[in-house]
């Protein structure tokens, strides 16, 4: 039996040079060397190849044909949020803010989530304790819960002032 072969760097220039669609039967016989299957494995991992055989007379036919080149990719950024300042005069955490530091200037209770949500026309009382989260993670107020039955007592740290304690 007659085995015929390319060597690697034969079949990497090939690869090189040639168009997509165009194939070269890179062995021929009952199996290819452990030398060019691992050279066509490489490239055709990297995508740049397809693998196929065909029987014949001496065994097979070992063929690649080349593909086209693989889109470059660009990594997504997927999930990464860049932290930047908003400029405007009415943001909602601003706002809320404003009707903190308000109530502990008048010695208010401090509102509820749900109450703060309303005046301020947030979705619901979810996304204004996210951003009394915030609010808190930037340094402007501190909180402090007494009790489960009694509404918390905000601190704003720039003067020092305080909420009223009361029931719920």
């Amino acid at each position: 039996m007659n085995m015929q072969a390319l060597s690697p760097d034969q079949f990497e220039a090939w690869v090189a040079r040639a168009v997509p669609g165009e194939d070269v039967v890179y062995c021929t016989g009952l199996r290819p060397s452990e030398a060019i299957g691992a050279a066509v494995r490489a490239l055709h991992e990297r995508g740049l190849v397809t693998m196929t055989t065909k029987r014949a007379d001496e065994g097979f036919r070992f063929i690649a044909q080349r593909l086209p080149d693989p889109p470059r990719r660009v990594p997504e950024r997927r999930g990464r949020f860049v932290r930047r300042e908003i400029r405007g005069r009415y943001t909602a955490e601003r706002m809320i803010l404003k009707i903190l530091v308000t109530a502990a200037d008048k010695g208010h209770p401090c509102p509820t989530n749900g109450e703060l949500a309303r005046r301020v026309g947030l979705a619901g009382a979810a996304s204004a304790s996210y951003r009394m989260r915030r609010l808190v993670a930037a340094g402007k107020i501190a909180i402090e819960e007494p009790s489960p039955l009694e509404r918390r007592v905000v601190t704003i740290a720039a003067t020092g002032k305080q909420t009223r304690r009361a029931m719920l």
